[in-house]
């Protein structure tokens, strides 16, 4: 069984419940590819999605971050309207 410290994870995303999930759907990704493809993965699946996602290679955001960006973006955008007029 590999040995992962759980900082490297944390580091990454805070949350170490979230990141239980976000390597979850990446295995499960990665699961299901290999079967689409029958082919056999180097190793284990939560091992490969777990080095993905410490390599950068798993996109992941934080729902409550993007939101509070869409909502900063949209306010200036109104302000720029605003200062056109």
């Amino acid at each position: 069984m590999t040995y992962i410290p759980r900082h490297k994870v944390t580091d990454l995303i805070p949350n170490k419940f979230e990141a239980i999930r976000v390597v979850s759907l990446e295995a499960r990704r990665l699961n299901a590819r290999a079967r689409t493809l029958d082919v056999s993965l180097p190793g284990k699946i939560t091992t490969l999605a777990v080095d993905r996602l410490l390599t950068g290679k798993v996109s992941w955001y934080d729902r409550r971050e993007r939101e509070i960006e869409v909502q900063e973006a949209a306010a200036a955008a109104e302000e720029a309207e605003e200062t056109e007029e």
